[in-house]
């Protein structure tokens, strides 16, 4: 089932409205496997390409979790949103979460995030969701402008604990106290 193609318009530099190639937004599917795979990558979570197709099945078990790919017109993958929608104890309505938002290197500037992050909104917003959230990691300063120049507004601290396993050990040849120093970890490769 695919959504309808949304059309862009872009600004060229002399300020001309350039329509640019149709972009369709559909959910991902397990055979977006391998371009999941290159945009991860690109946000700094190598995944095997192997494991998307499992991981893609249990987000949309998930009542309440969309996985939105954009493509161009050929069918190219060319970005990934990822929203939830979480209850709370403290409002009636669900809160929206907008996590692993991505745009192929290529593409970026013209458009493909915001066609995603606007189809997300939506999606939270025929939900229930009286708002949308996320998380940036500190030095990823573009992606900030990215979202305050669509009215996100910086309204608190993420704060993280990892969790390794119960026992508090860490991956094979690291040492406790070394991940309390804030060592970067294969689970948490933002830390840089």
């Amino acid at each position: 089932m695919h959504s309808p193609v949304v059309t862009l318009y872009l600004l060229d530099r002399s300020s001309l409205l350039l329509p640019m190639d149709s972009l369709s937004i559909r959910p991902a599917a397990p055979q977006d496997a391998a371009p999941l795979g290159r945009l991860l990558e690109q946000l700094g979570y190598p995944t095997d390409a192997a494991e998307i197709p499992g991981r893609i099945e249990k987000l949309h078990a998930r009542p309440g979790t969309m996985v939105l790919v954009a493509e161009d017109e050929r069918g190219e993958v060319l970005g990934v949103v990822t929203v939830h929608l979480f209850q709370s104890i403290h409002a009636s309505e669900p809160a929206a979460w907008l996590t692993s938002l991505v745009v192929e290197e290529k593409a970026r500037g013209q458009g493909v995030g915001s066609a995603l992050v606007l189809r997300a909104e939506d999606w939270a917003i025929r939900h229930g969701a009286l708002r949308i959230s996320l998380t940036s990691a500190l030095h990823r300063e573009r992606a900030h402008e990215f979202y305050k120049t669509r009215d996100y507004e910086h309204t608190g601290v993420r704060l993280t604990k990892v969790f390794v396993n119960r026992l508090g050990d860490g991956p094979p040849g690291q040492s406790r106290s070394s991940r309390k120093g804030g060592a970067r970890t294969p689970r948490n490769p933002s830390r840089r």
